[in-house]
C-alpha cells in the first residue's frame, strides 16, 4: 500500500508529539504527597463524571475528595457545540448551572465538590491544554496529599478524560497509588461487557475490543478482565439516577437511544474500575 505524504506527515507528528510529551512526563515531578492517613481523591474531569462513574465509592464511609479538574467558567458571550445541544444560549451562563447541579447531585452522596480553574476542551478552542505542572500545582494547593488517586479510563477518546489519565499514570510513577475508573456513557457505547453484567456472551459483540482500543496504551493496567465491579443493589441504583437527574441540562442529552441509556438500571448500576500497578 502507498502511503500519501499527507499520511506521512500525520503519522510523523502523532510520533513527535508522543516522544515530547514522554519527555515531559520523565522530568515531572509532583508536588502532591502520598499519605495514607489523607482522604482518598476522586478526580472528575467534568462536573458530572464522578457521579456517572463512582458512586459507589461516593456513598461509601471511605474519605473521599472529589476535585473537578475542568470547572472554570469561559467568558460570557460565547457558546460551545455540547451547550448548544443541550439547549444553552451561553456557555458561561451554563457552566455556573452545572456547577449548580454538580453540587446538588454531590450533596446526595454527602460530598462537596472543589472546582478547579481549568477550561473543559469545548471552550479551550485553539488555546493549549493545561500542562501536567499546572494541573499538578492547583491540585496541590487545594489537596496536598492524598491516600490514593481516582482517574478517568478515557473509554470513549475525550480529551479531557485523557487528560485526567496522563496526569494519573505519571501520579503512579510517583509513587501514588492509582485507580482507573471506566467512563460513562461512553463505555457502554456497545453494552456492557458480558463479564460486567452476567448476560450471555454473544460471539457478534465484543465490547472488550472496543475498550481495549483506548486502554491499550495504558501498559499499568493489569489486564482488562482485572477489574473490579461493582453492582448497586436497587436501593443504590435508585439514589444514583435520583443524583444523575440533578444535571437537568445535560441528563437528557446523554439519556439517549430508544433505550434511555442512563436510565436503564442494568446500565447504571455497574461500576468498573481497575487497580493500576507498575511493570517490573
Amino acid at each position: 500500500m502507498i502511503r500519501s505524504p499527507l499520511d506521512i506527515a500525520r503519522t510523523t507528528y502523532r510520533r513527535s508529539r508522543a516522544l515530547l510529551e514522554a519527555h515531559r512526563e520523565r522530568r515531572f515531578r509532583t508536588r502532591l504527597r502520598f499519605d495514607p492517613q489523607a482522604p482518598e481523591l476522586l478526580l472528575s474531569p467534568h462536573w458530572d463524571d464522578a457521579v456517572l462513574d463512582c458512586w459507589g465509592l461516593l456513598t461509601s464511609e471511605r474519605r473521599v475528595t472529589v476535585v473537578n479538574l475542568f470547572a472554570g467558567v469561559p467568558p460570557r458571550g460565547r457558546l460551545a457545540p455540547w451547550d448548544a445541544i443541550t439547549g444553552a444560549t451561553d456557555s458561561a451562563m451554563r457552566a455556573r448551572e452545572r456547577i449548580a447541579e454538580d453540587a446538588r447531585a454531590l450533596a446526595g452522596a454527602g460530598r462537596t465538590p472543589v472546582n478547579l480553574p481549568f477550561l473543559d476542551a469545548q471552550y479551550r478552542g485553539a488555546a493549549p491544554d493545561p500542562t501536567l505542572e499546572e494541573i499538578d500545582r492547583a491540585l496541590f494547593a487545594a489537596a496536598p496529599s492524598a491516600s490514593r488517586v481516582h482517574v478517568t479510563a478515557g473509554v470513549g477518546g475525550h480529551l479531557d478524560h485523557l487528560l485526567a489519565r496522563r496526569y494519573g499514570r505519571v501520579l503512579l510513577r510517583a509513587g501514588l497509588p492509582v485507580t482507573l475508573y471506566a467512563d460513562l456513557p461512553y463505555c457502554v457505547l456497545h453494552g456492557w461487557p458480558h463479564w460486567v453484567d452476567g448476560t450471555e456472551p454473544d460471539p457478534h459483540r465484543n465490547v472488550d475490543a472496543f475498550w481495549l482500543e483506548f486502554l491499550k496504551v495504558v501498559p499499568e493496567l493489569p489486564g482488562l478482565r482485572s477489574a473490579h465491579v461493582e453492582r448497586l443493589d436497587d436501593r443504590a441504583a435508585a439514589a444514583k439516577l435520583a443524583a444523575m437527574r440533578c444535571y437537568e441540562t445535560q441528563f437528557p442529552g446523554l439519556d439517549y437511544g430508544a433505550g434511555r441509556l442512563l436510565s436503564d438500571p442494568e446500565i447504571h448500576r455497574f461500576e468498573v474500575c481497575w487497580e493500576l500497578g507498575l511493570r517490573r
